[in-house]
This record gives structure tokens, C-alpha cells and sequence, in this order.
């Protein structure tokens, strides 16, 4: 029994790191895979991926948080450290870096991103990539102030990130910035980082 069990969650992650693989390959565009291309380079049957995930909109679901909570990870090392000073000073990473490196990535991976971001403002959840991504922005706030106001400080930050990521194709026409233009999006956020006082 206890094989069976093992065999089934080997089976499940081979499928997920398929997945994975064919949806850097395809540069996020998820509509281009197939469940049949997953069953075949997983080497498993279609009826296994319907067993396992239900349907090809969860497997990818899954897949795109894995891929976005892996970086957002990366994100939160960056920046966390137990000596703030020198993350900020020595290093040169403040806020305002680490918010455009944040959304640098998500600029870069507009497909991935945007149903990661969807998923979880559609279905809130303590464990999900934005939760993930309010505790790295908390953690990179300097700690200047109580924790409720860095809290809030955080939260507002991150709904600020996720609506300018989905709005950017009409960001000049609403505030003036020009979110696909690196320049643009660094000035952005330093701006907002200062509105917030959170340098």
C-alpha cells in the first residue's frame, strides 16, 4: 500500500515537472499545450491526469503557483536578512529595487503571472504566491514603524504591484507611466515607495 502511494505521488510530480518544462518552453502561453502533450513526454495516460488533477485548468494552476512561489522565494532571500542595514545599505537593495526586480518578473512572464495573480485575487488563501509575496514585501519594509503600519504599508505595495501589472497595457492613459518601459516602471515604484515612505 505504502508503494502504491509513493508510485501515485511520483506519478503526480512527474506530470507537474512536465508540465513546468512545457510551459517555460511555450512562454506561458498555456492555451498552446495540450493534455495529450503533458500524457506523452510525461509518458503516462491522459486518463492518469484527469485521475490526478481533474483537469488540465488545475494542472496548470498548480504548476503556475509552484513556478511563481519558487521565485517569489528567491524574492522574499533577496530580501531578507537578519541584518536590514545590510541588505539595504551594502547591497543597495531597497524597496523600491526589490518592488521593480518583482515586477520586472512579472512583465517578463505576463502569461504565468497573470493566471497566478487571477487564481489567487479570485481565491484568497494564506498559502497562495500573492500571500507569499505580501510576507517578502513586509519582510523588505524597514522597520521603522509599529508592525500593523508595515503591515498595511506592505499590503497596499503589493495591491499596487498586482493592479499595475493588469493594467499596464493602459497605464499611460490612467497615471502617466509607461509600465512596459523598465525606466518607467523603476520611476514608478520609487515614486510609490516614497508615497508610502517605505525607502
Amino acid at each position: 500500500m505504502k508503494d502504491s502511494v509513493q508510485n501515485q505521488s511520483n506519478i503526480k510530480e512527474k506530470i507537474i515537472n512536465t508540465t513546468i518544462s512545457l510551459i517555460e518552453r511555450s512562454d506561458g502561453l498555456v492555451e498552446n499545450i495540450t493534455v495529450r502533450d503533458i500524457a506523452q513526454k510525461s509518458d503516462v495516460a491522459i486518463g492518469l491526469i484527469n485521475y490526478h488533477f481533474g483537469s488540465k485548468e488545475n494542472l496548470i494552476k498548480i504548476c503556475v503557483q509552484r513556478m511563481i512561489s519558487h521565485v517569489m522565494e528567491t524574492f522574499s532571500e533577496a530580501g531578507n536578512s537578519s541584518d536590514k542595514e545590510d541588505v539595504h545599505d551594502k547591497k543597495g537593495i531597497g524597496i523600491a529595487s526589490f518592488t521593480a526586480s518583482v515586477f520586472a518578473f512579472l512583465v517578463n512572464n505576463p502569461e504565468i503571472s497573470k493566471i497566478s495573480m487571477l487564481s489567487d485575487l479570485s481565491q484568497p488563501n494564506i498559502e497562495s504566491n500573492s500571500s507569499v509575496s505580501y510576507k517578502a514585501i513586509f519582510k523588505a519594509i524597514p522597520d521603522t514603524e509599529p508592525e500593523n503600519i508595515r503591515k498595511i504599508k506592505a499590503f497596499m505595495l503589493l495591491s499596487t504591484i498586482q493592479s499595475a501589472f493588469l493594467n499596464r497595457v493602459i497605464s499611460h492613459e490612467l497615471f502617466g507611466f509607461d509600465l512596459y518601459c523598465e525606466n518607467d516602471y523603476s520611476l514608478f515604484f520609487r515614486l510609490v515607495t516614497e508615497i508610502l515612505n517605505i525607502l
